[in-house]
């Protein structure tokens, strides 16, 4: 019953790391607009909570984005699984649900206006043959609730009509289908496929069926989805279909198969439907389905309404204009929509008192932004994700760098699980096995990978060679990240006292400079003699630049600055602070920099480590403007809230250094950001008299004290207290003095 809620909800609540509870009138859910970035950003509009296995949101005929949307295709129905700013080929989009009057279809195509939404409600008016349909979806963890009110505008009454107090009895078919074999289709090579489906009508108000399904992003990863499904009223007609045959069967298998039911309504009439789904068992989707219990459409929404206000409630920002509170809050909200948090009971494969999760979507894109973000703000959840992540090397033999549908996904560069246990461990989180932790990074460090494609690394030419040759797809690229992903077991041995191992590795961690060609200044490809690549150009990518040859997602711009363990020492081979300056505006100035992937995500803050943090201040300003509302609101891919996190960071005036304990003091966009931090502690950053003009730090204290650094540790922010920045108008060499910390130091 609802016992099951209140202890989800518990538990998410406890997550969040807030300690003090925020003021009770203060709801940044209506800050929140779903529809930013469903476009560029391929966001998810629909209804869900936190990490909720529900994902309730419209899929659109195809073709369409990765979420089963778009703005200017038919809706085709309503699904209960999906995943939120991702690229490559779709997953999920089960569980259809397809509201219609007329002729029976599984492809409809009705006109759709007056679509609005917020966290965890989505409406949406359909019309088709004379009637309209009002689609309203709201969600629990595990359920997707469902309101459907059918209606048929009437003929004007006669005035004869109006005298005798006349009022129409017309009556509406409404038909509601459940498509258990639905997937999200983008007409793509990475398609997901119905395996083999089955539904049976239980009652004359229940419904309970199963999909098996595989393919999409990252393999064939099969799965399957249960579900249970209980309607607020009783069917006038209901059956089944199998491909184009319908019936009124109450059980059918196979592919293409669901069930629907009838109903004759009223000229104004609603239909409730609750969907719990499972990985596990129909048995326990009817379980999840006891959640919400008895409980109404409206009940349900209320109660996503407050969880939402509650987990958006660990940062308060004041100042700024109206739009930057909105792009903010509706960052944090799509930082908090994945990864899918399967409890301890809903993992199909293994059950052992640990927390899962599935959708890391991908750790290359999220150990940047989203899970420094969670380690400050809702740091149970991190240690949560951590464990999960020990968890399914100990079951799989190796730290996953994407992990989705219960099985790897590809790796898109290296072992970026290390950088996200390092971050952990250097911040003094705590909450799971560090020693543990160790042995799953250096596995990584020291084993060669027998499918370096999913998991691992490809260590033969890089512990041969020091770097990965052309003969390795994205070589270049995974030579750059096993250099910092080296360093960063560096530190995890560091806080193990394992000094031989802090050395092996910090030393391992130089190879950057195998790829990096003095002459030209940027990395670029050898083969295995040593022979540079013929063709460099520092804008060389393929039109396929996910495949390489030489570097992932990106061109040798994108990736000239990548050595954030030691910018000292790049600094150095650029000839100086000076010239890498001038490097930098090179990049910038020169139209070669893109804010829209995450290669590039510390770039803009380099300036810092060669003492000019007002040029790091000019860019990030000028990026985050980037950010707007709208449906084409993002500049790239969200990336699992990852493009969102950046903007966060950037417009709270502060940055983090993924890995490493460093923060770095940026430009911020509004006035005063308080984040509600373990323990009941805040941190408070503080920038009166900020705007446009006033961009530039000119002084600041930290807990009182002058602070002349343009970086502080997270201990310095762990105490509590606050950051305040003098904003002016002009430099005036402020933090210029002390650089933030290299390994090289």
């Amino acid at each position: 019953m609802r016992v099951l809620f209140l202890i989800v909800l518990a538990a998410f609540l406890s997550a969040c790391g807030g300690g003090e509870s925020p003021d009770k009138e203060f709801t940044p859910a209506a800050w929140v607009d779903p529809f930013i970035g469903v476009e560029i950003g391929n966001t998810l509009p629909g209804a869900a909570l936190p990490f909720g296995m529900v994902r309730l949101s419209p899929d659109v005929a195809p073709p369409n984005h990765t979420t089963g949307y778009r703005s200017d295709r038919p809706i085709r129905g309503f699904s209960h699984n999906h995943l939120s700013g991702t690229g490559g080929g779709a997953r999920y989009g089960n569980v259809l649900v397809i509201p219609q009057t007329g002729p029976w279809t599984l492809f409809p195509e009705p006109e759709r206006s007056d679509e609005y939404a917020r966290p965890g409600y989505y409406s949406v008016l359909l019309k088709e043959h004379g009637t309209e349909i009002r689609c309203e979806l709201t969600a629990a963890e595990r359920v997707g609730v469902h309101r459907y009110t059918f209606s048929k505008p009437s003929d004007p009454l006669t005035n004869d009509e109006l005298l005798r107090g006349y009022v129409p009895q017309a009556e509406i078919l409404g038909r509601v289908l459940i498509d258990a074999s639905a997937i999200i289709n983008m007409v793509d090579a990475e398609v997901t496929h119905n395996v083999k489906s089955g539904v049976r009508i239980l009652s004359d108000r229940e419904i309970e069926g199963y999909g098996r399904f595989r393919g999409g992003w990252g393999g064939e990863n099969p799965y399957a989805v249960y579900f249970a499904a209980r309607f607020n009223r009783p069917f006038d007609r209901c059956g089944t279909w199998k491909g184009e045959s319908v019936s009124s069967d109450s059980l059918r298998e196979g592919i293409d198969v669901g069930a629907w039911g009838e109903f004759v309504l009223p000229q104004q009439g609603c239909v409730e439907l609750q969907v719990a789904i499972s990985y596990i068992s129909e048995a326990q989707a009817w379980r999840n389905l006891e959640s919400v219990g008895a409980r109404d459409f409206d009940s349900v929404r209320e109660s996503a309404d407050s969880v939402w206000n509650r987990a958006l409630s660990v940062i308060r920002v004041e100042g700024g204009s109206p739009e930057q509170k909105t792009v903010f809050y509706t960052g944090l909200y799509h930082a908090l929509t994945m990864p899918t948090d399967l409890g301890r009971d809903e993992n199909p494969q293994w059950q052992d008192g640990e927390r899962h999760f599935w959708d890391f979507y991908t750790l290359w894109d999220t150990y940047r932004t989203v899970m420094p973000l969670y380690t400050l703000v809702y740091s149970e959840r991190q240690r949560e994700i951590i464990r999960c992540l020990l968890d399914i090397y100990d079951h799989r033999g190796w730290l996953p760098d994407a992990w989705t549908a219960g099985d790897y996904a590809y790796v898109q560069g290296g072992s970026n699980a290390d950088v996200v246990i390092a971050d952990a461990v250097v911040k003094g989180l705590g909450g799971f096995d560090v020693e543990r932790a160790y042995a799953a990074v250096k596995k990584n460090a020291e084993v060669m990978s027998d499918n370096p494609y999913k998991y691992g690394r490809d260590l033969y030419e890089y512990e041969k060679y020091g770097y990965l040759s052309t003969r390795i797809k994205n070589g270049s690229s995974k030579s750059l990240e096993y250099a910092y992903n080296d360093f960063c077991v560096g530190q995890v041995a560091a806080a193990l006292g394992y000094g031989k191992d802090r050395a092996k590795y910090e030393s391992r961690s130089g190879s950057w400079r195998n790829l990096f060609d003095p002459q030209t200044r940027f990395f670029w490809a050898k083969d295995l003699e040593g022979n540079w690549a013929p063709g460099f150009s520092p804008t060389f990518r393929r039109p396929d630049y996910w495949n390489g040859p030489y570097f992932y997602e990106g061109t040798p711009w994108n990736y000239a600055t990548y050595v954030p363990h030691d910018m000292r020492s790049l600094i150095t081979e650029h000839g100086g602070a000076e010239s890498f300056v001038a490097f930098l505006d090179e990049l910038f100035d020169g139209g070669h920099y893109e804010i829209g992937n995450e290669p590039g995500f510390l770039t803009p803050y380099l300036y810092h480590y060669a003492g000019r943090p007002d040029r790091s201040a000019e860019r990030v300003r000028a990026l985050l403007e980037e950010f707007r509302v709208g449906r084409r609101g993002l500049p790239g891919q969200d990336d699992s809230g990852a493009m969102s996190a950046w903007y966060l960071f950037g417009a709270m005036g502060f940055f983090p250094v993924a890995g490493q304990d460093v923060y770095l003091i940026g430009s911020p966009v509004f006035e005063e950001s308080i984040l509600m931090l373990e323990g009941g502690k805040r941190f408070t950053v503080k920038a009166p008299g900020v705007s446009r003009t006033n961009r530039y730090v000119c002084g600041a204290t930290l807990n009182g004290k002058d602070w002349n650094r343009c970086w502080f540790t997270h201990s310095d922010l762990l105490q509590g207290g606050e950051l305040v920045l003098e904003m002016g108008p002009v430099p005036t060499g402020w933090g210029r003095e002390l650089p933030p910390p290299s390994l090289s130091d």
